[in-house]
């Protein structure tokens, strides 16, 4: 008899293909933030193997998530159908994206760390008023322009003080940093 698949089964799956996955705190963090402010949308931009969106999804939480690497995709339909987690799986590019019409309690963006701030701008129309952007990664491993000698990775850690800035000065959120996982930006709409 086939042993029933959980959501350890997805994580070990990842990990052992080498998918970056957030971190546990990170993920209990998230976790905590949907129960606690009663969050029933989701949308997660960077799906990979759907470890995220499987584990934010709920019977009250349904996530929308987009993902453009069609491995990845192929990996996630097959979790999120045999976990039967309350997830819909939009195989595009999130930049080049247009239809999603429907709003949102909590937009979680775990993509290409460069793109931050055009994905931040492209859907947070789709935000409900009083609801919460998280990015992930946003401490990138601690590293500073100064202790990289490699050039591509001073240029993203430049690109992602630039966005936390960015998210520092925008008007319409009130945004803290938090020291869990990699680093979590929390941007709390408020007008």
């Amino acid at each position: 008899m086939m042993k029933h698949k959980t959501i350890d089964d997805l994580k070990h799956h990842a990990l052992r293909d080498n998918i970056p996955i957030i971190q546990d705190d990170a993920l209990k963090f998230i976790q905590d933030y949907i129960n606690t402010n009663h969050i029933k949308s989701v949308l997660e931009i960077g799906t990979a193997y759907g470890y995220s969106a499987v584990s934010l999804s709920s019977d009250v939480t349904h996530v929308d998530t987009l993902e453009r690497d069609i491995k990845r995709i192929s990996v996630a339909s097959y979790w999120i159908d045999l976990l039967k987690a309350n997830v819909t799986l939009y195989p595009v590019d999130a930049l080049s994206f247009n239809t999603l019409e429907r709003r949102y309690d909590l937009i979680f963006i775990d993509a290409a760390k460069s793109q931050y701030e055009n994905l931040f701008n492209k859907y947070v129309p789709l935000l409900e008023l009083g609801g919460t952007v998280i990015c992930d990664n946003i401490n990138f491993h601690n590293l500073t322009v100064d202790t990289t000698p490699n050039r591509r990775t001073k240029s993203l850690i430049k690109k992602l003080e630039k966005f936390k800035h960015f998210l520092n000065e925008h008007e319409q959120f009130e945004t803290i940093f938090l020291d869990i996982g990699d680093g979590l930006s929390v941007s709390k709409k408020i007008k």
